[in-house]
């Protein structure tokens, strides 16, 4: 196993950073196109040319930007077709795309899923698992009430995973964006738990996730990525990681897991949910203090890998998600202070699923397994 940040990336201007993992005979890729110097579309076409020349097919992707502009961009680029969860993100920025973070792989055959006629999603399979990903899933009727548009959603996704031979509970990640989240989280929490008692998740595993507000190119109340996976053989596996510093999500009503752990081709892979600035009761800490926010929220996730003998070096991908564009400095500067490796990051200015909370980070780390 290696896990690797490219140096040749290093020369392409900051368009892009990437990761790569390999597992098996599969290569997993990351890829972050940001910190744009030049064109957008030339940073996104030198990241499509870097994962051809790998054979490395892209899977699905979280675009932040003028959601408009970004479609444009991302066919413009070579990613035509590719499943996306199209955010509306207004970072200040003169360019139409902030960030947008591709997940890609080779080595192995990569079969399509197509809902309503379009790709909505990818399969891949390996020795001792089968994978699956599925990328800005939204409801066929925009027209609906947000609660609605939630199970409409739930709806589409079983259909989906079904046509690969995946049910849900082998979901192993979620990423829920919400449009005006903070009017409507509690309905939204209440409608996830609803389909969750229904499909027996609660006695199988509760998948990592993350739920920010963001609105979307379809006008929808909630856009749906999510990673399945089913372990084929002994040896492979997934478990529930708990956080040593926050209690669980559950006892305020939030159905995910803080963190899951997957073992395949020789690595184990920790999928660490959003992770904000919340105490062990389950209540915001920090309130007002974005940079108490950012320390507290890093100490927590540090703890979450070095509770599975990992650190900052061995994460893969990360996206950073700020209340304000202004707080960004403050999490480059903790990064200094703090000696952290340059992280495979893209940062997106959007809502936390609280008012007062300022910060929420998510993460991917790899270790062999």
């Amino acid at each position: 196993m290696t896990t690797a940040r490219n140096d040749d990336v290093a020369n392409q201007k900051r368009n892009f950073t990437a990761c790569l993992t390999a597992a098996g005979e599969m290569t997993e890729h990351y890829v972050s196109v940001r910190d744009f110097e030049g064109s957008p579309v030339d940073a996104l076409k030198a990241a499509a040319a870097y994962l051809q020349t790998r054979s490395a097919k892209p899977l699905m992707a979280l675009s932040f930007g003028d959601t408009a502009s970004a479609a444009g961009l991302l066919k413009d680029s070579g990613f035509a077709g590719l499943p996306v969860s199209l955010l509306e993100h207004d970072n200040g920025s003169r360019y139409p795309l902030s960030g947008i973070q591709i997940f890609a792989v080779s080595g192995v055959p990569v079969e399509e899923i197509l809902l309503g006629g379009k790709i909505a999603g990818h399969s891949w399979e390996t020795a001792d698992a089968r994978h699956l990903m599925l990328g800005g899933i939204s409801p066929e009727d925009p027209g609906l009430s947000p609660e609605e548009q939630v199970r409409s959603t739930y709806n589409l996704i079983k259909k989906a995973l079904s046509s690969s031979g995946f049910t849900y509970p082998e979901v192993a990640r979620t990423w829920f964006y919400l449009d005006s989240l903070l009017s409507w989280y509690g309905k939204f929490n209440a409608a996830r738990t609803g389909f969750f008692t229904e499909n027996g998740i609660f006695q199988r595993l509760v998948p990592a996730s993350t739920g920010i507000g963001a609105s979307n190119l379809r006008g929808c109340a909630i856009s749906q990525s999510v990673y399945a996976f089913k372990p084929k053989r002994e040896g492979a596996g997934i478990v529930k990681v708990g956080s040593p510093l926050q209690c669980e999500a559950l006892n305020y009503r939030s159905a995910f897991s803080r963190a899951v752990e997957l073992t395949y081709g020789g690595i184990k892979k920790l999928m660490v949910s959003g992770t904000a600035s919340i105490s062990p009761d389950g209540r915001s800490a920090n309130i007002d203090n974005p940079e108490k926010q950012i320390e507290l929220t890093m100490k927590v996730v540090r703890e979450i890998l070095l509770a599975e003998k990992m650190d900052w070096e061995n994460t893969v991908r990360s996206i950073a998600y700020f209340k304000s564009p202004e707080h960004v400095p403050l999490f480059n500067a903790y990064c200094g202070k703090n000696g952290l490796p340059p992280l495979n990051c893209i940062n997106a200015t959007t809502s936390v699923c609280r008012e007062e909370l300022l910060f929420e980070i998510e993460l991917d780390a790899v270790i062999p397994g």
